[in-house]
């Protein structure tokens, strides 16, 4: 999607010279597409924890470039909670408080996770939260099948050798499908893993402002002529 919009020379347009940008705002809602600085999952990632990532795409108003390619965007984790055994998904919340352009120029941010790439985003909430797959029930029952396969070949085996195949075969099942089951109650759901260079769009959730700062007048001396 990247490509493409750079091939239509949607956002190619070019900084007019002389021109700086305060008193200029990027509105809320707006897109930025960014890619990570660093590997983030919710195996290892806590809450409060920071992150960098860095613009691919240029940020423009007002027919100019505002945010170039290879500034910095800030963020931390919110929120991250690993799968549970039998239900539940893998979830991390990402936000955005801080852009900071290639001159230094740096300002507050409020952004969330719109897209992320190969993972799924719940945009029920203020911020979008990234999910992974979900918890380990199908795993137990797959667990639960191949083990009662297993089980049943090992029991008409074992009942061949008595001459009672029948009940072999059924008992078989029985303890193979426990055993199966069992062993995958102890595995999880996949974590949510988004190694460096991955690629998300994050929208904006307020205005950001680059303002030309208001001069503070000078006090006049109380009592002063």
């Amino acid at each position: 999607m990247i490509k493409r919009l750079l091939a239509t020379g949607l956002l190619s347009t070019i900084p007019l010279s002389g021109q700086s940008i305060d008193d200029t705002i990027i509105p809320g809602k707006s897109a930025v597409f960014i890619s990570l600085q660093q590997t983030l999952n919710t195996k290892s990632a806590r809450s409060g924890d920071k992150f960098s990532s860095q613009v691919e795409v240029p940020v423009t108003a007002h027919d100019r470039i505002v945010i170039p390619v290879g500034s910095y965007i800030i963020g931390y984790v919110d929120k991250s909670k690993r799968a549970g055994r039998l239900k539940g998904k893998a979830e991390m919340t990402l936000k955005f408080d801080t852009v900071i352009l290639p001159d230094g120029t740096t300002r507050y941010m409020r952004a969330g996770v719109q897209t992320s790439e190969g993972y799924a985003t719940d945009l029920d909430g203020e911020e979008g939260t990234i999910q992974g797959q979900g918890g380990a029930t199908g795993e137990v029952l797959a667990g639960a099948a191949g083990g009662a396969v297993t089980g049943t070949i090992v029991g008409v085996t074992a009942g061949a050798m008595r001459g009672r195949m029948g009940r072999g075969a059924a008992a078989g099942a029985a303890i193979g499908a426990a055993v199966g089951g069992i062993m995958a109650l102890f595995k999880r759901g996949e974590d949510v893993v988004l190694p460096r260079g991955s690629t998300l769009t994050i929208q904006l959730q307020e205005d950001v402002h680059f303002e030309m700062p208001v001069p503070r007048l000078p006090r006049r001396p109380l009592g002063g002529g």
